[in-house]
């Protein structure tokens, strides 16, 4: 990371902007805008010298150890909440646990259908383990969750408004 003292007060470039923050310098480039920071971005302003802009180290730090800590938390508030009635270790059913999540027949096996990579794994998918399984009575299978875990579930998804969050999609190497 190159640094300068400009004013007193040492100073990185876009690069080093970018290494201190974890951040792209695409994204320093955008938040230092005068555009974007008038907007209220809360980055600090360059200071240009020999063609270059330089950032103020401490404000970045601030940036890395106050700000982006706060957009990573205001982007996982806590939207859903649901609190289930009844004994929290009894099994409730896919259908019932479809109703609680108020979505169609459709979106709940385009749901189970991306789950299940993950099930087979043991892990949650786009919805969590189920913790029974049986065979139905004419074709298929019969899955059951605890109440306490459907309620522990959506209850710590994140997101803006109340629907199914989706997984981070796997990384493939092809």
């Amino acid at each position: 990371m190159e640094i300068r003292d400009v004013g007193g007060r040492p100073h990185t470039d876009i690069a080093g902007a970018a290494e201190l923050t974890g951040r792209s310098e695409q994204t320093v480039r955008l938040k230092t805008s005068p555009k974007q920071r008038a907007r209220g971005s809360g980055w600090p302003a360059s200071v240009k010298q020999d063609k270059k802009a330089w950032f103020p180290i401490d404000e970045l730090e601030r940036v890395r150890d106050v700000l982006l800590p706060q957009i990573i938390e205001a982007s996982r508030a806590r939207v859903h909440h649901v609190a289930l009635d009844g004994d929290p270790e009894e099994l409730i059913s896919a259908t019932e646990f479809r109703e609680i999540l108020t979505i169609t027949q459709g979106g709940w096996d385009k749901y189970v259908g991306l789950s299940r990579a993950a099930w087979d794994r043991g892990e949650d998918g786009y919805l969590p383990l189920p913790d029974h399984q049986e065979p139905a009575p004419v074709q298929g299978v019969v899955r059951y969750w605890k109440r306490r875990r459907v309620q522990e579930w959506i209850n710590a998804r994140t997101g803006k408004v109340p629907s199914v969050e989706l997984p981070d999609k796997p990384t493939s190497a092809t």
